[in-house]
């Protein structure tokens, strides 16, 4: 009974404790509450058995009913109030979210001029396609907050469009060599993020546009640091020019033969490898993370977790507007995991700040 009461709250907090209340599930709710009013019944049938432990389990499943009921009032009073157009709103505003956190794992802390701009053009481009589709559910919003969403996607996209340009004018100050230092720089962070987020994946789960992307971004890199070629600079500078063409080349061919092993892939086929990793990914992190922070790796490895997980989610989600062979249900509940992940990454971020 406690092994069931554990899985009924596991799921819990994996659909709805923290997550934005007018997109989820009140049916499953109910599903859930009556899964734990069951444990409650047995509980409270054997109380007097077994030295307690009934005693304690009951206490435990008394509190989570408490927890579970209250969230359920909370629930299906948003969802009353809202209309339809605060529904349709509030399901892309839960998908900005999920670029704001990428924003959030890749770039709070680092220095401007150390920032991949072809990551950060990324994430504008997706803010700036929520932007215009929410446009025309903008119009009848019931809720005040959903109004306020709607307004900080928009905001989020102009400051992004701002950060580029920072970016680009932090890389550009200081003299030649330091130019190339921060170059230089820039492709050490780029190498280590292909290798884990391109090279260390399957080819039937990469993402075409991150390949893409990689190879726009070394391309940047070389560019810059042909650009700025003096006879003056360190030899370090040629040993950089060196590496990034070294990677352009490579990345290139990388994601010539991605694509060539894609194409040859039915989209199913695509499908059920993404749902596969996507599985197996939550799978690990159910099983290692105990709750607890641990160790300061335990931070970059949930961080990497997210990155994976949100690439799966990006993939299926195209995918299901292609073909019918993305549940929604399924899909709704990959998103719920990457949410969780990001609230332990918060998590974890918050017990480091004072390391």
């Amino acid at each position: 009974m406690a092994r069931a009461a554990n899985q009924l709250h596991d799921d819990y907090l994996l659909r709805y404790a923290g997550h934005v209340r007018l997109t989820r599930d009140l049916p499953g709710l109910d599903r859930l509450i009556a899964g734990m009013r069951q444990v409650q019944s047995l509980a409270q049938a054997n109380a007097g058995q077994s030295q307690g432990r009934w005693q304690s389990l009951l206490g435990i499943v008394e509190r989570r009913l408490d927890e579970y009921t209250h969230e359920r009032g909370a629930v299906a009073q948003i969802q009353a109030a809202a209309g339809t157009n605060d529904r349709r709103a509030s399901r892309l505003t839960s998908r900005a979210r999920l670029v704001l956190h990428r924003y959030v794992r890749h770039f709070a802390g680092q220095a401007r001029r150390d920032r991949d701009v072809q990551r950060l053009r990324e994430m504008t481009n997706d803010l700036e396609a929520l932007a215009l589709a929410l446009r025309p559910v903008s119009a009848g919003i019931h809720l005040r907050s959903v109004a306020e969403e709607i307004g900080a996607v928009q905001g989020f996209v102009e400051f992004f469009r701002a950060e580029m340009d920072e970016i680009q004018l932090a890389r550009r100050s200081g003299g030649r060599a330091e130019q190339s230092a921060t170059m230089a720089s820039v492709l050490d962070g780029l190498q280590h993020a292909w290798t884990r987020e391109v090279a260390d994946q399957p080819v039937a789960t990469r993402r075409l546009g991150l390949c893409t992307r990689y190879v726009a971004a070394v391309d940047e890199v070389l560019e810059g640091l042909l650009t700025i070629a003096h006879a003056n600079l360190p030899v370090e500078h040629d040993t950089a020019v060196r590496a990034a063409t070294a990677a352009l080349d490579a990345w290139q061919r990388e994601t010539e033969r991605t694509l060539a092993a894609q194409r040859a892939l039915s989209p199913q086929a695509r499908a059920e490898a993404l749902w596969n990793r996507a599985d197996a990914l939550f799978a690990e992190f159910r099983g290692r993370w105990t709750g607890e922070y641990r160790h300061p790796s335990e931070r970059q490895w949930i961080a990497d977790m997210a990155d994976a997980l949100d690439e799966a989610e990006r993939q299926l989600t195209d995918l299901a507007a292609e073909v019918e062979l993305v549940p929604a249900d399924r899909l709704a509940r990959l998103r719920d995991a990457l949410v969780l992940v990001e609230k332990t990454y918060d998590s974890t971020t918050a017990a480091t700040q004072g390391e």
